[in-house]
């Protein structure tokens, strides 16, 4: 039974892991791509932004009249009303056949003069070329769009074609993108702006990093975090990538984590039930066997009861029917009739005394006691039943008055007594016992020694407990209740002393109590 159970428990918890690593497994991945998807939205929001940034700055600024492109005065008002963030230059250059004059504002509309070989000249020509040809050809725009031009990545152009009322273009207006202020400014704006939108555990650990010269497969070279987000940027720096990583725990490693904090959980808990079923069944075990003895004990009790009963009967039944006329057989019967009656009585106190200590209602009462005296008085007390079973007791009290003890008399008589009983029960046929008294530090030695057949090492610790029996447990060979030791355990130990045995197999047995002096 108790091995099913334990099965019952281990499959329980087994099946209880397998379903968390299920749900964790499950966990895992959703939430590996709740944050992949988190960062994703923060990452596109980021470049979103510096494509609406610029769109919205070549729409205002780059918006030139067409009859401003004859007047340099004009095209300085125009450029100098802008707002020049993100801009390093504007210019503009009227189209047609002939020279094409190009000028150079800064972002305040102060004239700049550039050689026509500067790299920013070569980067706003090729960007106003496709326009050119338009407007050699006497072509019309369906549309007017900004266009970005990166052919020379250090001058990056955004520039937009200026046309007339019907739609052919005649300049070109442009800008050229100041890299320095998206590194520097722009972008960490950005994206501490746009991490206030992501989940909470996310806020604090995100590390963005601008990857420049993408191959051919639009990934910046070294990208290959597994857990990172990269995307490329869009309208101007079309050859960077915005790469965004979770600096906290990643969900791989928040999973792992968390499954070894659940296994640990599910195999403490499978321990703890474990523990708990082997508890429950060394419970159940020891109430068992405890009501076994203690049907043992009844049925024991009652044979005890029942053989001096028998006697005083028939001892009694002689003495009434005059069938004894002797005086000496006549003492001789009064003495089994008053032997017999003092065994009952030791029963029934034993038992009464055992309630007593097992609920808590035994009260001592302690006053100098000459342990000398007690001894004499207990003798005197089992002087008949000493004679009938033929038994010799030997007193060995030291020349020395001994000092008195502090304890309960009472009590110190019931523990002697019922150390002597068991001493006669298991002599044997030695008939010998000896009672010793020693002083020691602080108490006095009360030692009983018998003859008998001795106690084997494995039982000598458990005589003390109630009902049990050494040599095979409760039987009928030896006379008595089973209770005597237990209550000589507690009465001893209630006066602060201890008792113990020593004992060997076919020699005998010795009890040892220490009594404790007062004051000690």
């Amino acid at each position: 039974m108790g091995l099913s159970i334990a099965a019952t428990a281990v499959v329980a918890a087994a099946v209880l892991l397998g379903l968390q690593l299920h749900a964790l497994s499950e966990l895992r991945e959703t939430a590996t791509a709740t944050q992949r998807a988190a960062l994703r939205s923060y990452t596109k929001a980021v470049l979103r932004g510096l494509e609406d940034f610029y769109r919205h700055k070549a729409r205002a600024a780059l918006d030139v009249p067409a009859a401003a492109l004859r007047s340099p005065e004009a095209l300085a008002a125009h450029f100098g009303a802008q707002d020049g963030d993100g801009v390093r230059s504007f210019f503009a250059v009227a189209l047609g056949r002939g020279e094409r004059a190009l000028r150079f504002f800064s972002p305040g509309g102060r004239p700049l003069a550039l050689p026509a070989d500067a790299p920013e000249a070569r980067a706003a020509r090729v960007a106003s070329a496709p326009w050119q040809l338009v407007a050699e050809d006497g072509g019309r725009l369906e549309a007017v769009t900004s266009v970005v031009s990166e052919q020379f990545p250090a001058h990056r152009v955004i520039a937009r074609p200026v046309v007339d009322a019907q739609g052919r273009p005649v300049g070109v207006a442009g800008l050229l993108v100041d890299e320095a202020f998206v590194r520097e400014r722009y972008l960490p704006a950005a994206i501490e702006a746009e991490r206030a939108r992501l989940p909470e555990p996310l806020r604090e650990g995100i590390a963005a990093t601008v990857r420049t010269g993408l191959d051919d497969a639009g990934r910046a070279p070294g990208a290959d975090e597994p857990d990172a987000v990269e995307l490329p940027f869009r309208f101007v720096f079309s050859d960077w990538a915005l790469a965004v990583q979770a600096r906290l725990v990643s969900p791989e490693a928040w999973a792992r984590r968390s499954l070894r904090i659940n296994l640990g959980l599910s195999l403490l808990m499978t321990a703890a039930l474990l523990a708990a079923v082997w508890l429950a069944l060394r419970s159940a075990a020891r109430a068992t066997q405890l009501s076994q003895m203690k049907s043992e004990f009844v049925s024991h009790v009652s044979h005890e009861l029942r053989t001096p009963l028998a006697s005083i009967r028939v001892f009694g039944e002689f003495l009434r029917l005059g069938r004894v006329s002797e005086p000496e057989k006549v003492r001789e019967y009064g003495e089994y009739i008053e032997a017999e009656s003092g065994r009952l009585t030791q029963l029934v106190n034993d038992i009464l005394d055992f309630s007593k200590i097992d609920s808590g209602r035994r009260s001592l009462r302690f006053e100098d006691v000459d342990l000398a005296d007690v001894v004499d008085e207990t003798l005197r007390g089992l002087d008949v039943r000493l004679r009938q079973g033929g038994f010799g007791v030997e007193v060995r009290v030291p020349a020395e008055p001994l000092p008195p003890i502090w304890a309960d008399r009472a009590a110190v008589v019931q523990v002697l007594t019922n150390l002597l009983e068991n001493a006669l029960k298991y002599s044997g046929g030695a008939r010998e016992v000896i009672v010793e008294l020693a002083p020691e530090a602080g108490c006095v030695t009360l030692c009983v020694t018998d003859r008998g057949p001795g106690i084997h090492p494995a039982e000598q610790e458990r005589i003390f407990e109630r009902f049990y029996r050494a040599g095979g447990g409760l039987v009928h060979e030896a006379k008595g209740s089973g209770l005597g030791l237990a209550i000589v355990r507690h009465l001893v130990e209630a006066h602060g002393g201890s008792v113990g045995v020593r004992s060997r197999l076919g020699e005998g047995s010795t009890f040892r109590v220490r009594w404790p002096t007062h004051g000690a």
